[in-house]
């Protein structure tokens, strides 16, 4: 299927570009089908529309035909995310995950193995005016610190973080959009224990306590950080720190591996949310459901 060439040809550059944006931001992954194509409809004139897309509306699940759609004229951040995310399917030891929140800042990417590694992304369509901040908060629980980028920002993003974060650039005139890394990345060592412990749960706190066989834990939160302080060193909080987060989203990363084909690529960190198996998502005429 190629209705993203059609559309090239048919449609004014400046016209498709505000259609496909509409569409970007008014799609959801769980709309039902014909929602969808309500929401396909809406977006197109009548004419192209009846042209292009009709033809498709009895046998396609609108969610393919809009992640087509998209991935192929939209550059904005979950098309980054799923050629990122596509580098660290099934490695052993190792888990990703998207949106986790560090101190005032919410980090687009990430991965645990033995070591942690943050990415913030920042398309052509992205401002770099938080970057900074945004490094630095990443910066005080992660042990690498990436910025990922279109070519574009490359020199502005060098001159806004340190040295030790990297950055690597992405090719987006090609379909499998590749990375290359222009700085190479090194260990940060800006972490901050406090950081790292205020960005569990209560739940993963509990669990540090009780692995530290803590007999009476406080029911109060900052109790339970002030104790964690008190009994563990920085080296010893950055290990729990891995090990919590890494198994708050095992089992979401595991799904999203196992499912990996049977997702359209736009839906992804919604399915890594929800654990919903796609074959109810994507079904054909759901408004019957």
């Amino acid at each position: 299927m190629n209705i993203h060439s059609d559309l090239k040809r048919y449609v004014e550059t400046k016209e498709l570009s505000r259609i496909v944006k509409k569409i970007h931001d008014n799609y959801q992954p769980f709309l039902l089908d014909s929602q969808v194509w309500d929401l396909l409809k809406r977006s197109f004139p009548e004419d192209i529309y009846r042209e292009l897309l009709l033809q498709y509306e009895e046998h396609m699940v609108g969610h393919k035909l809009v992640n087509d759609i998209v991935m192929n004229l939209y550059f904005g951040e979950k098309k980054v995310k799923y050629h990122l995310l596509l580098k660290y399917l099934n490695r052993k030891e190792e888990v990703s995950m998207f949106e986790l929140n560090i101190g005032t800042s919410r980090l687009d990417f990430a991965r645990i193995n033995g070591h942690s590694y943050a990415y913030e992304i920042k398309t052509e369509l992205d401002s770099l005016d938080k970057l900074e901040k945004q490094i630095a908060d990443y910066s005080k629980a992660f042990e690498y610190v990436q910025v990922v980028c279109h070519p574009d920002h490359y020199n502005k993003v060098k001159e806004k973080v340190p040295d030790y974060c990297g950055i690597v650039t992405y090719n987006s005139n090609k379909e499998n959009l590749p990375f290359s890394f222009k700085q190479k990345r090194s260990v940060n060592y800006e972490i901050d224990p406090v950081i790292q412990i205020s960005s569990l749960t209560t739940k993963e706190l509990e669990k540090i306590l009780k692995d530290q066989r803590v007999e009476s834990i406080p029911q109060n939160r900052k109790c339970r950080e002030d104790l964690i302080m008190s009994l563990l060193s920085n080296k010893q909080i950055n290990h729990h720190f891995k090990e919590r987060v890494k198994e708050r989203f095992q089992k979401r990363w595991v799904f999203i591996c196992d499912n990996i084909t049977k997702i359209e690529p736009i839906d992804i960190q919604a399915f890594f949310n929800s654990n919903v198996d796609p074959f109810w998502i994507y079904y054909k005429n759901s408004s019957i459901v």
